[in-house]
């Protein structure tokens, strides 16, 4: 089992260097094939929002600036491809192919961003995202919560700078929940090959501390063998506990569930999800 094709949405700006870094740094291990997916956006969706008064050269203007655009975006997105795979001495290829080496592509489309990273993503074995803020413009959001919810694939949020220790020691946060299983066993070909890894259960009073026997029982089949700690949250969130706790440890990647709870109630009384995504400054890998 391993990862061996990696969807790294690019979008032309600044963050698309982060993504291509940190989804090398996760394909690696396994000579995996990067697919760089620029998304173009399609002019004529905008239109609806200009009203019936606006003249037919306006709109033709609009279409010509929004192509012009597009094109500067993709030229950029290329360009990113080019300095991340010198960087990573990745292949480039026209097509995806199984070489035995670590390699990429590069693709285009049109539509909808978060449309088309879900529907690439869902024969994707990992969708890589840059760090995400609280304040982002929506479609990277989108995107991300596309990807992560309607794909059933895992999600790779990379941090700022991505670590030299990428997946060394796993952080896995364990709530005994659906999600937080389902991660775990998607990250096993990153578990497999960790130097160590530590499972992170967070005590918050009044609630009982979530059992772990299941997920140990699990890795041991796998031959894997964990470390406990059970971190009291006090005053913190349970996302701010954890992801201190993940960092005072030493991880290079954090395993968790990813809304384990509707997107609905963590948007009215926040969650876990909500404070990792935004906050996090290690890689974390989700799954829903």
């Amino acid at each position: 089992m391993s990862f061996k094709k990696i969807l790294a949405p690019l979008t032309g700006g600044r963050r698309d260097a982060t993504v291509l870094a940190s989804a090398f740094a996760a394909g690696r291990p396994f000579n995996a094939h990067v697919i760089a997916l620029f998304v173009r956006p399609d002019p004529s969706d905008a239109l609806p929002y200009f009203g019936e008064g606006v003249s037919g050269a306006v709109v033709q203007e609009i279409i010509e600036a929004s192509r012009a655009a597009a094109d500067k975006a993709a030229e950029e997105a290329r360009a990113a491809l080019k300095a991340a795979a010198g960087l990573a001495q990745a292949t480039i290829t026209e097509r995806p192919a199984s070489s035995g080496a670590l390699s990429c592509s590069y693709r285009e489309v049109q539509g909808n961003f978060a449309d088309r990273v879900a529907e690439a993503g869902k024969l994707a074995d990992l969708v890589v995202f840059g760090p995400l803020q609280e304040g982002d413009r929506a479609g990277l959001t989108d995107a991300f919560e596309a990807a992560l919810i309607e794909t059933g694939r895992p999600v790779l949020l990379t941090a700022q700078v991505p670590p030299r220790n990428f997946a060394r020691k796993i952080a896995i946060g364990w709530d005994a929940g659906q999600a937080a299983a389902r991660a775990v066993t998607a990250a096993l070909p990153y578990l497999a090959t960790a130097e160590a890894i530590e499972i992170l259960n967070i005590r918050r009073a009044p609630l009982e501390p979530a059992s772990l026997d299941e997920v140990n029982e699990y890795l041991a089949l796998h031959g894997l063998i964990a470390t406990e700690r059970m971190v009291d949250s006090g005053a913190k969130s349970v996302g701010e506990a954890l992801l201190d706790a993940a960092a005072s440890g030493g991880a290079g990647l954090l395993v968790m569930g990813g809304y384990g709870h509707s997107r609905l109630r963590e948007l009215v009384i926040g969650g876990v999800t909500r404070h990792v995504v935004s906050h996090a400054d290690l890689p974390v890998l989700l799954v829903h």
